[in-house]
């Protein structure tokens, strides 16, 4: 009767641990989010003749999810309960690049890392943050500020050589603490990120 008895405790217990090295338990999401669509304009400096493939940056967890994350103090990083993105955070931020590289026109052609189409450049690259955090940390001091890192490489594809390579990272603050203020803070630093990113991929060429 004992050992049964044992086996039962154990296998609990090890639930309870598995449960509790949880991060971020999957819980179903009340609310799915997308970035609003990119507002770079078309310019009007005459386009490349040029394809460039804008690639799915790199990341790992848990930026390499669809969370919505939050950085309440320097050590502790927390998801919105009851609220996720539309994609993973990594997809989100290529497919805007992507698309904001079309809407600008300095280059002939934008694909994407899953099109055949060959292509002359890539811009590769991986994001290193794509979360909201609480200035002061622990001592809350306002409402949270959007920070989006990332790190680009400009490649030729014929060489594989690597022509320049830069880091990118921009802020903006909410204009509340609730998940849509977030949300739009996150599309406002995607749209600055998108600029500077084309601005300086147009001065390599």
């Amino acid at each position: 009767m004992i050992a049964p008895l044992m086996r039962r405790v154990i296998a609990a217990a090890a639930t309870l641990s598995l449960t509790a090295c949880t991060v971020f338990p999957d819980q179903p999401a009340h609310q799915i989010f997308q970035l609003p669509a990119p507002a770079v304009q078309e310019t009007a400096a005459e386009s490349v003749d040029r394809t460039l493939r804008v690639t799915t940056p790199l990341a790992v967890a848990p930026i390499d999810s669809n969370r919505i994350l939050v950085k309440p103090d320097a050590h502790e990083i927390r998801a919105y309960e009851g609220a996720r993105w539309s994609n993973r955070s990594p997809i989100i931020v290529g497919n805007y690049l992507l698309e904001s590289f079309r809407q600008d026109g300095r280059l002939a052609t934008v694909v994407g890392n899953t099109s055949p189409a060959r292509s002359d450049l890539t811009l590769a690259g991986d994001l290193t943050r794509f979360q909201a955090e609480y200035p002061g940390g622990e001592h809350r001091n306002g409402n949270p500020v959007v920070h989006l890192e990332l790190n680009l490489q400009l490649i030729n594809e014929r060489s594989r050589e690597t022509l320049a390579s830069k880091h990118f990272g921009v802020t903006r603050p909410a204009n509340g603490e609730d998940v849509a203020s977030v949300v739009e803070a996150f599309g406002k630093a995607s749209d600055e990120l998108a600029r500077q990113v084309i601005e300086w991929t147009a001065e390599q060429l």
